[in-house]
């Protein structure tokens, strides 16, 4: 999905390269790429909180998943914050990421918006449908039209990246669009009707934080840091919404007091909820991520499909919320 689309404490992460270096060189601060997305704030909330050790963690600002994935692809991160799709399209093209953190699960804000006219997912039939040339859009449109009970070939696909969508709806170029979220809003203010969202896909769509393989072992350390940071972080968006909102409203674009509404029709999971997203052979992100695979011929890109059980890692979560 692009935006273009869904730690511990400093006091203790400072006594940390002083230890290192009575036994040898300080690992190098673990450097991460994401851009700008809701799921990801509380990452760096954490770091406008201090809780981010910059020794131990640097955040990479980026302008797009596009560019993570350039950037995670020259070796100018260690790891980003992505779908679940383009970490499998970045594992395709060589680098062997692992996750390690699964941000957010989108519970509706993903969604497919209709014209006025089209009321039932059955009228679908014979109708342009705008969609994303990736994985998930071709997830979002299978789950929908499997729903309807429709066939690929019974509806006219229209490829729209998300900043096309708004002037082709428009020129009137489509007649249904699968969307996210800012978009979303601007066309349902122009007229469209949720038609299908993913809160009929549950555990399906996730936004996670991967590391490549290689880095994550010799990075372990700053790795748990920022885990344990972002959770300690997502109390904080939840135990004080307004602080937290007007720290991240600047970074969201949004007015201060409107910065949470960014937020729904995401899932943010806790620690424990992680590791049941995370853990074991038949864990739900491990299901997704085949699923998707198994999608690759409409995903707009290759994607890997030959991966095992290593894909996901959940033992550098903490057992319980850093607060």
């Amino acid at each position: 999905m692009y935006m273009d689309r869904r730690h511990f404490l400093v006091a203790a992460g400072a006594t940390l390269p002083a230890l290192l270096g009575a036994c040898g060189r300080p690992e190098p601060p673990l450097e991460i790429a994401g851009h700008v997305w809701p799921g990801y704030e509380p990452m760096f909330l954490a770091r406008a909180m201090g809780w981010l050790d910059p020794e131990r963690v640097r955040l990479r600002e980026t302008a797009s998943a596009s560019e993570s994935m350039r950037r995670l692809a020259t070796g100018e991160v260690h790891g980003a914050a992505l779908t679940l799709d383009e970490v499998l399209r970045v594992r395709a093209r060589g680098t062997d990421l692992r996750i390690v953190l699964v941000f957010n699960i989108s519970a509706g804000a993903d969604m497919v918006l209709a014209r006025p006219g089209i009321e039932a997912l059955e009228d679908l039939a014979g109708r342009r449908v705008g969609v994303e040339d990736s994985a998930l859009g071709a997830l979002m449109l299978h789950h929908t039209l499997d729903t309807a009970g429709l066939g690929r070939d019974q509806v006219k696909t229209v490829s729209l990246t998300i900043d096309e969508q708004e002037a082709a709806w428009e020129r009137d170029e489509v007649d249904a669009v699968v969307t996210y979220q800012p978009v979303a809003d601007r066309l349902r203010d122009d007229g469209a009707h949720v038609l299908f969202d993913s809160r009929a896909m549950p555990d399906t769509i996730f936004d996670v934080l991967a590391i490549e393989a290689g880095h994550l072992e010799r990075l372990e350390r700053s790795t748990r840091h920022l885990i344990a940071a972002h959770f300690r972080a997502l109390h904080h968006l939840r135990a004080n919404p307004v602080d937290a909102g007007y720290r991240m409203a600047e970074r969201l674009g949004v007015p201060g007091h409107r910065a949470m509404e960014t937020f729904r029709g995401l899932v943010l999971p806790d620690p424990a909820s992680n590791r049941r997203l995370l853990d074991g052979s038949d864990s739900r992100v491990l299901l997704a991520a085949r699923e998707i695979a198994g999608l690759s011929e409409d995903a707009g890109a290759p994607l890997d499909r030959d991966f095992g059980d290593e894909l996901v890692r959940h033992d550098l979560l903490p057992r319980e919320d850093p607060r």
